[in-house]
Order: C-alpha cells, then sequence, then structure tokens
C-alpha cells in the first residue's frame, strides 16, 4: 500500500471511529468483547489529557486512579508522545525478532538498570509477565543454586495481587469467588502467608522455599501499607534462610508512593533480589513489564530459558526509554511526596467529618480511603462520584482507591476533593 492511500484509509478508521454514537460503541464492546470486566460508565473515553478524560457527551472527569498507577505522568504525556512521533517518522522496525539488536533496547536497558541499580532486566510485555518471570528464576535458582530437590516453594502473601493468569489466580483470597472460582486444578508450590506478619513468613519457610513474592504496598488489596521495617526484616530473613525476596512494584513503582520504588522508604537494606516493574515505566504509551536482578541470578537464564516476541520491541522500548526521562524531568518523586503529604492531610479532614470513613491510609499519592460496614458498599460510592465528575474506584468491597496522577496540578485536585466531600457531606452512619 503506498503511503498516499494509507493516509487516506486511516483517516476513514479515525472517522468511523469518531462516527460511533456512545450507545453504538457500548453496544458492539457488549456484542464482541468477552464480559470479564464490568463498564462503569455507557458514554465512551475518546480524548485524554494529562488527570482528565474527555467523554462522547462532552463531559470531562477526573481520572483518580490513573488507569491503576499506569498513568502516573498523566494521560498522553508530550514527552512520550513527540518520541513517538519521531520514532515513526525514522521508520525504525516497531518489532523485530529478539535475536536482532537495536538500538532503543540498547538505551532502554541502560536507562532502566541506571535507574534502579540492578545489573540486568528481563523486558515482558503485561505486568502480570513480572511475576510469573520472576517466579521461573526463582525456581531454577533454587534448583541449581540452594540444590532444592523436587518442587520448589513460593510463598505469597494474603489480600496480594499479582494479575490474573493461571499461576497467580489462586493467590486470591478465598472469599473473592468470581476471580477464583472453575480455574482449579492449581499450580502446586504455593502457599499463602498472611501479609504483614514476619513470624508467619519464618514459619512457612523450609528447604523447599526458593522465594517469596509480596507487593510492598497492597493495591488491589485494598492499598495495605505494612509495618516499618517489615520489607527489611524480609530481606534479613531471606538472608538468613536462604531464600529470594521478590518485591512485586507493578502498581507501586516508579514515584507512585513517594519513593521512586516503594521498598526504598525502607532504606538500602530493603532491597529485593527480584523487582517486577510495569504499567507506569511506559507513561501509559503502552504495555511495558519486566524484572530486575542482579548478574548472579540473571546469568541463570540462558538462551531457550524464557522470551517474548515484543518484550523489549524497538517501540515499546523506545516509549519506556522516553517516559523513564519524564519521570526525571518532571520530577516525579518530589511531586508525589509533596502533593501526597498535602493530600493525605486533607483526606484525614474530610475522615474527621465523614461518619462513613473509617480509615484514610496510604503513602504518596496512594490513598485507601476505608468506609465503614453500616451502609452501602464502595461501588455505590464510586458511581456517585462519577457523577459529580471523578473516577475513584473501589476495591475490595469496602475501599475506595485514590491514586490519581502524579502530575496532576493542584487546581485538579482540589477538584477530586471537592467531589469527595460533596459525596461524603451529610452522610451518617448506615447511609
Amino acid at each position: 500500500m503506498d503511503a498516499a492511500t494509507a493516509h487516506d484509509f486511516a483517516r476513514k478508521l479515525i472517522d468511523e471511529a469518531h462516527a460511533l454514537s456512545g450507545d453504538e460503541a457500548v453496544a458492539l464492546i457488549e456484542s464482541h468483547i468477552a464480559h470479564n470486566y464490568g463498564l462503569l460508565s455507557r458514554d465512551p473515553v475518546v480524548k485524554a489529557e494529562g488527570p482528565w478524560l474527555h467523554l462522547k457527551s462532552g463531559r470531562k472527569i477526573f481520572d483518580g486512579v490513573a488507569a491503576y498507577s499506569a498513568a502516573n505522568l498523566g494521560h498522553g504525556h508530550p514527552l512520550v508522545r513527540e518520541a513517538l512521533k519521531a520514532f515513526l517518522g525514522s521508520h525504525a522496525p516497531t518489532v523485530l525478532g529478539r535475536f536482532l539488536p537495536d538500538p532503543w533496547l540498547a538505551l532502554f536497558g541502560r536507562k532502566v538498570t541506571q535507574m534502579t541499580g540492578f545489573d540486568k532486566f528481563l523486558p515482558a510485555n503485561g505486568g502480570v509477565e513480572g511475576p510469573e518471570a520472576a517466579f521461573k528464576l526463582a525456581r531454577r535458582w533454587a534448583h541449581k543454586v540452594k540444590g532444592v530437590k523436587g518442587t520448589p516453594n513460593i510463598l505469597y502473601a494474603s489480600h496480594c495481587f499479582h494479575g490474573r493468569t493461571l499461576t497467580v489466580t489462586q493467590m486470591f483470597d478465598e472469599d473473592e469467588k468470581a476471580a477464583r472460582e472453575g480455574f482449579g486444578p492449581w499450580a502446586s508450590g504455593f502457599k499463602r502467608v498472611e501479609y504483614n506478619d514476619l513470624a508467619a513468613v519464618e514459619a512457612a519457610v523450609d528447604e523447599h522455599t526458593a522465594a517469596i513474592i509480596v507487593e510492598p504496598i497492597q493495591g488491589e488489596g485494598g492499598i495495605n501499607v505494612p509495618d516499618e521495617g517489615y520489607l527489611r526484616a524480609l530481606i534479613e530473613l531471606g538472608r538468613r534462610q536462604n531464600f529470594l525476596v521478590i518485591f512485586d512494584e507493578v502498581q507501586t513503582g516508579w514515584a507512585r508512593t513517594g519513593e521512586l520504588f516503594a521498598w526504598q522508604h525502607e532504606g538500602p537494606d530493603a532491597r529485593p533480589d527480584i523487582m517486577c516493574i510495569g504499567k507506569s515505566v511506559s507513561g501509559g504509551f503502552a504495555p511495558v513489564s519486566g524484572i530486575l536482578a542482579n548478574d548472579a541470578l540473571m546469568s541463570l537464564l540462558g538462551p531457550g530459558s524464557h522470551g517474548s516476541t515484543f518484550g523489549g520491541c524497538p517501540i515499546s522500548s523506545c516509549i519506556a526509554y522516553a517516559a523513564l526521562h519524564a519521570i526525571e524531568e518532571e520530577k516525579l518523586v518530589q511531586q508525589a511526596q509533596e502533593k501526597g503529604e498535602w493530600l493525605m492531610e486533607r483526606l484525614q479532614e474530610l475522615a474527621e467529618r465523614a461518619p462513613r470513613i473509617k480509615e484514610v491510609r496510604g503513602k504518596g499519592m496512594m490513598f485507601g480511603i476505608e468506609l465503614t460496614k453500616d451502609g452501602p458498599d464502595g461501588h455505590h460510592f464510586t458511581e456517585l462520584l462519577l457523577e459529580k465528575g471523578a473516577i475513584i474506584k473501589d476495591t475490595h468491597h469496602w475501599v475506595l482507591r485514590f491514586t490519581p496522577p502524579i502530575v496532576a496540578g493542584k487546581q485538579d485536585l482540589e477538584f477530586a476533593l471537592g467531589c469527595l466531600e460533596e459525596v461524603f457531606a451529610g452522610q451518617t452512619a448506615g447511609a
């Protein structure tokens, strides 16, 4: 196809999308897409900029979850957008077999290891591929280095969330029936321990233990923040008992909690053996994820041991390289610290006046607003907030997750706080 024909054809495709009414778009989604997600709104998003989503109807709503922290930089960050446009204009290959080198993977690999301090990066696509790769690496280490015979065990925490592939589906709590029911039998070699309970980990460790995987702050589980020193103690225990520690920073990474990574709140002694990253590593422009570890571990993965066609491909690497620069240029860690302190103070003030708010917890710009159980659940409040003009999504039924784009300005955040104020003002227990 020649360039002129392609240009005209592409214009028709864009026009076709613009011409769909909201009802038509929703009807097509319901007819042709699996119903594994419930739609919160029947008004499609047609434009996104910074912390704001523009709907087909003309409404503008505040994205208070930042696509589950994939949009820490907001939607459509200009640096990433311009880098992507320049990349496409350069006619560089968008995808290659990983047996061929390209400059973008080289630059991305150097940048991500420099920023994190690990020796090596294994690239992947969706966030769940990070934990899956980490499990493989931990098991290979257990067999080849620790000398485990039989099945190496991997510990995981109650209330965790590491994705939705078959391996990690078993990790949902027993009461999460929609997530678990009908997907067994489960893969062997995984054992649950209580989150934020070091004694439970010590009791579960044996000669077959390969690793433990933990979110430094649990996101989907309800914004659960562990006690100070818990992460560092896990590392110390792993050294003593000879098992690896994996931190899943897919959601907590890239400045969300007020440090570049959440484990850094506890200092260098809390550094994990393997770290999973994803979401905002690409600024929300593409699925990019992976794991980081030092040479001693990564050297266990030779050619043929793991792979991904699109993991580390040129276009994803270009996007992620630009996003990492944007994170630095925006001083995202500093923004999260300063705005996070201010937001926490405002949210706690609201909680004092709102009987339905039991607790506000979090770090940086990652907040959980826990509700009392004497009235409608979190989804009810999510719907009320959407009517006011903000998405603040419920999780685990009784917690509202508030994780706005870190780049959101004070005026933007005041709007979101105003929505929360309106929804909770006048609420009484049981209402």
